[in-house]
């Protein structure tokens, strides 16, 4: 985090990249490093599209479940210059 005033957390992808990372639902996602937050949603939406089995349709909900988690945490901490 590159702000010290807590009030105004500013987060980096490298950091989104590092939360991704350790999240076992989404370890074997493109996208989570280095950061690329349409790559991944692209990958977790193809999972949920080519799921077959109970088990896999659960793996692709909890990876579904912690992307969402993410792009909130994207778009209320990290900075975009755009």
């Amino acid at each position: 985090m590159s702000s010290p005033d807590f009030k105004k957390r500013v987060l980096t992808d490298e950091d989104l990249s590092l939360i991704a990372s350790e999240v076992p639902a989404l370890l074997d996602f493109p996208g989570v490093r280095p950061w690329n937050r349409s790559r991944l949603w692209a990958a977790v939406l193809d999972a949920l599209i080519e799921a077959r089995t109970k088990s896999e349709r659960a793996a692709a909900q909890q990876a579904l479940g912690a992307i969402q988690t993410l792009d909130s945490i994207d778009r209320l901490f990290v900075r975009h210059d755009r």
